[in-house]
């Protein structure tokens, strides 16, 4: 067995060796289990900042939305997620992460307040992939859920507002021509803070 040091080509066949650092141990996961995907800048994130959010069902989608081109080539793989409700929202009882198919691009957008790989280069004009995310989009389809993010207690204001996260893990992957919505359950929230990464990863990887 050996160990290439350094970062490998980007190939979709062939063998590789093992990775090695630069004092010949293995490369393993380590330091963030995200932590190489980053540095490989290989993984992205959206955060909305101040975010009305619309039920999960609305083809008028509000909250952070992420379109997924049917020509991307990659399945977009959801990891890390976080939400701040810090504002009374009278009758929103948590958030879902929901799909839809997707053929056009979405219209009538608004961009994510940030957006791009997760190795961070500046405020603006950061580096993005092959998914786009809005915190506002007309979809052509109303979404499905699929997985239960959190439920709050209804008209939850600053006296109780707290951060709520969690991490998919690779649990799902949003194929090309799919959005995934971070939406409301029950009812449309107002004043929501809310994050997610992601990898891209080659379809048939």
């Amino acid at each position: 067995m050996y160990q290439k040091i350094g970062r490998f080509t980007p190939a979709t066949s062939g063998t590789n060796p093992s990775r090695g650092g630069y004092h010949g141990g293995l490369i393993v996961e380590g330091g963030g289990k995200y932590k190489d995907l980053t540095l490989g800048g290989k993984h992205y994130f959206a955060f909305c900042q101040t975010q009305d959010v619309a039920l999960y069902t609305a083809t008028a989608a509000i909250g952070l939305i992420v379109y997924n081109p049917a020509t991307s080539g990659v399945n977009m793989v959801p990891g890390k997620w976080s939400v701040t409700v810090w504002a009374t929202s009278a009758t929103m009882t948590g958030m879902v992460l929901a799909v839809s198919a997707q053929t056009i691009v979405p219209t009538t957008t608004t961009a994510a307040t940030l957006t791009g790989k997760s190795l961070l280069t500046g405020s603006t004009g950061l580096a993005a992939g092959s998914c786009i995310a809005y915190s506002v989009a007309t979809i052509q389809v109303a979404p499905v859920i699929a997985w239960p993010l959190f439920h709050n207690t209804a008209a939850i204001n600053t006296v109780g507002s707290e951060v709520i996260d969690g991490d998919l893990e690779g649990a799902f992957a949003f194929a090309p021509g799919t959005v995934a919505v971070i939406g409301a359950l029950g009812a449309a929230g107002v004043d929501v803070n809310i994050g997610l990464t992601w990898e891209e990863v080659p379809v048939g990887m």
